[in-house]
């Protein structure tokens, strides 16, 4: 082998272990949550938007968030977000919340909900790194 070769092969596998260590530098605070008063009242109540965005290099699937006391009087779209517990909530029935993909939904209540990142898992694969 040649010393091109060799200093290509080494790039090469550097790179690959780079890309996958991505996965592994994913926290539960790269999933961000906002929450912002739309402006519109439902029933009474002011309704909020709440986003949901992944600010890791991967996807993360089976982002869970504690969502305690989460009343709406106006439907919740359960694709977007659902209970699955008494203090638990999935995002995106536990598919992949990819980056610049946020989730949204809106609800109404009378005061604002607090959501809290609980466990999310980060998909790196060889095929979402090439796109």
């Amino acid at each position: 082998m040649t010393k091109v070769t060799i200093f290509l092969l080494v790039a090469a596998l550097l790179i690959c272990h780079l890309h996958i260590g991505d996965a592994k530098t994913c926290k539960l605070s790269d999933i961000q949550i906002s929450a912002a008063k739309t402006g519109k009242l439902v029933e009474g109540q002011s309704e909020y938007k709440v986003t949901i965005d992944n600010r890791c290099s991967c996807p993360q699937a089976g982002v869970k968030l504690r969502c305690l006391n989460f009343p709406s009087v106006e439907p919740v779209d359960g694709s977007k977000i659902r209970r699955v517990g008494s203090q638990l909530c999935l995002v995106a029935n536990g598919g992949p919340i990819t980056p610049g993909s946020p989730v949204t939904f809106t609800y109404a209540w009378k005061t604002p909900q607090e959501f809290t990142v609980v466990s999310a898992n980060p998909r790196c694969t060889r095929a979402f790194q090439e796109n």
